[in-house]
């Protein structure tokens, strides 16, 4: 039997709730190495990456690594339906209604999705075949139904799941790290 998505997300979610803070900061570092030694972060000059929210992966090691090392970062913002993408600036983010950091810059700086080399693809699960279970909003299966460069997501060991109930909508990432 397939579990439908809500069911999914709840589960997952009350599992990264409960993640021990030890454990996951072991696997989140193991995945920050493995993405930093991949060969798509290494050939990437633009990497876009949300904001993490509390339970998921931390995504500001990465963000720092990627200044470090030079690329340019690209976080997103939610404009109706679809996401926006801006420069990184610590200086320039506001806590959106999902209680997420974006970019409150103007729209006329947004960049356009053929300037990102690399997107990591965040996501509450994911399957051994890329397939992702997102928050239900759909942002990220429309940005990668019209992105064909490079995805990845770092995915914990909680929210790896065998299969879910898919929609014609559902979009894999390219890559995985687990």
């Amino acid at each position: 039997m397939l579990l439908e998505k809500q069911e999914i997300r709840t589960y997952i979610l009350e599992n990264l709730n409960s993640y021990k803070p030890d454990d996951k900061l072991k696997h989140e570092t193991r995945l920050y190495t493995q993405l930093f030694n991949c060969q798509l972060w290494q050939d990437a000059s633009t990497v876009a990456v949300t904001m993490s929210m509390e339970n998921e992966l931390n995504t500001q090691p990465i963000i720092d690594m990627a200044i470090n090392v030079g690329k340019k970062v690209f976080i997103p913002r939610v404009s109706k339906k679809d996401l926006l993408w801006f420069d990184y600036s610590k200086n320039r983010l506001s806590k959106s209604n999902f209680g997420i950091l974006e970019p409150n810059q103007e729209v006329n700086f947004a960049h356009s999705l053929n300037e990102i080399d690399l997107m990591i693809v965040p996501g509450i699960a994911f399957t051994p075949d890329n397939y992702r279970v997102g928050y239900g909003a759909g942002f990220f299966d429309r940005v990668l139904s019209k992105y064909s460069k490079d995805t990845i997501s770092l995915v914990l060991p909680p929210q790896l799941i065998d299969n879910f109930s898919r929609n014609q909508w559902d979009m894999p990432v390219k890559n995985m790290l687990t």
